[in-house]
């Protein structure tokens, strides 16, 4: 091994190093413009025309992106909605004698009945539907397990945007099983991977290349949850804000937006385009400066009851993962866990505390509806809806925890609204006249807002969402201080987990950003200064003996000091090994390495081990092709890129 290098003084003119170039010799003076000024407007023109047809072929690729995506996801999501309804009107209703209260519609009393004889049976069909859940999930489409959100931003950042196709339909009867027999869980998730699915499935027939398919996929999350949950502004949004703790993929929100629009519409057309809640008396929301220390309080109380929801869903999945039992069983094992309880709660308690059984089945957003009419708050009510709080928490992550295929939105939004009508209960017997009469459904929306906003760390898009679904935007101004405090204090809680901190941590933004990098780093700074060397007399097998002790697959053929060629581990393992000692090293010698030296960017050196197909090159000082100075490897250039986004 000799260790090469040492700067030798740069000839001062490119004649000096004998390399004169046409550049170099006498030049004619320009000829004079025929039309001055018209050959440089039409260059310019030229260049305003390129990025003219470049901008319109972009512009034509995201519009099929959002309009491919957006018709189907449309179509897709009012059959998804029928199906849970239905399923849930047949199994629930038909079978156990519930009826739940309906959201859109303004509540009548307490707008919900059972049926004491049947209640009992609820365990069983939960059981039912999550032993068929679990059996479609473990040999069907594994990945359809759980929310369903982590896989599709997964898919983003580390699969390349691809989904397999079967994940839609999977996705879709798995989770009409698990909601429609009542498991508590939200729409959000499942619509999410199925619109991703839609997304990845239409970049084939489309000819997406890699970074249009990633943004398809996300294109597929916003139009599914701006369809079903007529929030199409937010759900855009949402979707490139999802990806990241504190960041959003500029790339997504505008294809996002057509599409959402359009499944909206689609949607809308079938379902009605009021919103998914509907307010006793929408013009009295409103806040006053002296309830801004409440809204505060109601911050700080969200960050604390996002952090329980968090641990509790994940300890929840860490013990069924880890539970002896056949995988397929672990569905049912959980929602008649969850079963057990809600029919405990119901025979061992009053018809008041009925609530918590009934409040904590399926997706909860009718029991949502009512909650926003109520004008007063009495102890019994207030202490059932705390108690809530913490049902649906415990409900839920048994669920969605256990396997099932449910979202963890529908079950946010539910909790955030308890945890705020409980706040405004609590300040009213304080502090009376302070909060009262639509003040209720002001918090109530608020904690909406604060609660799943800090824990899937997308608070502009959640914000949106909710004004959109409930036609709150009276109230930006004590949601922005809520969910700000919110936010800040859950920390480094969040509910995604395939969620990264930004782009630059993205997989997939990895090589974009340190493809710059690279361009403004020499050669020099990265590369390896001690170069494995044989004698050009040397036989193939020593030249073997070299590379086996070294971790360069290259060793530099000398002859003298002078390099002659190179020899690649490649070559070397070419010769067979039983000749390898009587074959001389110029049967495999490189002669002419590419060029490559100290001051070249790293970025250009990458593109040269690209063309040469090969993860190791030679650096010769500039001008002196028989002087090696190093070696650059592709492993060398990536601890420098680890080593240096260390440091950022």
């Amino acid at each position: 091994m000799v260790r090469l290098g040492g700067r030798a003084d740069r000839p001062g003119t490119p004649a000096a190093r004998g390399e004169l170039s046409s550049s170099d010799l006498p030049q004619p003076p320009p000829r004079p413009a025929r039309f001055p000024g018209i050959a440089e407007r039409y260059v310019s023109f030229l260049g305003s025309l390129r990025r003219t047809v470049t901008d319109l072929r972009t512009l034509y690729r995201w519009a099929l992106i959002g309009i491919t995506v957006g018709v189907i996801a449309g179509f897709v999501a009012v059959a998804f909605y029928f199906a849970l309804l239905y399923a849930s009107d047949g199994m629930l209703g038909g079978l156990l004698g519930i009826n739940l209260p309906v959201n859109g519609v303004a509540p009548v009393g307490i707008s919900w009945s059972t049926d004491p004889t049947r209640f009992w049976l609820l365990p069983i069909l939960l059981g039912a539907g999550g032993l068929a859940a679990g059996l479609l999930i473990t040999y069907v489409a594994p990945e359809t397990e759980g929310h369903g959100t982590d896989q599709s931003i997964r898919a983003f950042h580390r699969g390349r945007g691809v989904l397999r196709a079967r994940v839609p339909p999977v996705k879709f009867l798995v989770s009409v099983l698990t909601l429609g027999t009542g498991g508590s869980g939200g729409r959000e998730g499942p619509t999410a991977q199925i619109g991703s699915g839609i997304g990845s499935l239409v970049a084939g027939p489309l000819g997406l290349s890699t970074r249009e398919r990633r943004v398809a996929l996300m294109v597929g999350v916003g139009a599914g949850i701006g369809a079903i949950f007529k929030a199409p502004f937010g759900a855009a949004l949402l979707s490139s804000e999802i990806l990241y703790m504190a960041d959003f993929e500029p790339d997504v929100i505008m294809p996002a937006i057509l599409a959402s629009v359009i499944s909206y519409s689609i949607f809308g057309s079938v379902d009605g385009f009021g919103p998914e809640f509907v307010l006793s008396c929408p013009s009295c929301l409103g806040w006053t400066p002296e309830q801004l220390p409440i809204y505060a309080l109601l911050g700080g109380t969200a960050a604390l009851a996002g952090i329980l929801y968090v641990v509790s869903f994940r300890r929840s999945r860490r013990f069924f993962r880890e539970l002896r039992a056949p995988h397929w069983t672990k569905p049912a094992i959980g929602v008649a866990i969850v079963g057990v309880g809600f029919v405990a709660a119901y025979y061992l308690s009053s018809a008041d505390g009925h609530l918590l059984a009934i409040g904590g089945i399926g997706i909860g957003y009718g029991i949502v509806q009512w909650l926003v009419y109520q004008t007063s708050v009495d102890p019994i009510l207030l202490a059932l809806v705390i108690a809530l709080v913490l049902v649906k928490i415990a409900a839920t992550s048994l669920t969605v925890g256990s396997g099932g295929s449910a979202g963890l939105f529908g079950p946010g939004i539910f909790t955030g609204a308890f945890l705020g009508f409980a706040v405004a209960g609590v300040m009213t017997s304080i502090f009376p006249g302070v909060v009262s009469g639509a003040d209720f459904a002001a918090f109530a929306i608020i904690g909406m807002m604060a609660f799943f906003g800090s824990v899937s760390k997308a608070p502009i898009a959640v914000i949106l969402m909710v004004v959109e679904m409930t036609g709150s935007e009276a109230l930006l101004v004590p949601a922005m201080m809520a969910i700000f405090i919110a936010y800040y204090l859950t920390g480094p809680y969040h509910i995604y987990e395939e969620q990264v901190p930004n782009r630059l941590e993205s997989p997939t933004h990895t090589t974009e950003y340190f493809s710059e990098f690279l361009r403004h780093v020499p050669v020099r700074e990265v590369m390896a200064k001690d170069v494995p060397t044989v004698s050009a007399q040397s036989s193939v097998a020593q030249a073997g003996a070299m590379l086996r002790t070294s971790s360069i697959p290259v060793v530099a053929v000398l002859r003298g000091v002078e390099l002659v060629g190179e020899v690649r581990l490649v070559d070397v393992l070419g010769v067979p090994s039983s000749i390898q000692a009587e074959t001389p090293i110029s049967e495999v010698l490189r002669e002419n390495p590419p060029p490559v030296h100290p001051d070249m960017n790293v970025l250009a050196a990458i593109g040269v081990m690209d063309q040469e197909q090969t993860d190791v090159l030679l650096v010769y000082r500039e001008g002196h092709p028989r002087t090696v100075e190093g070696v650059l490897t592709r492993e060398r250039v990536t601890q420098f890129q680890k080593g240096s986004s260390a440091t950022w």
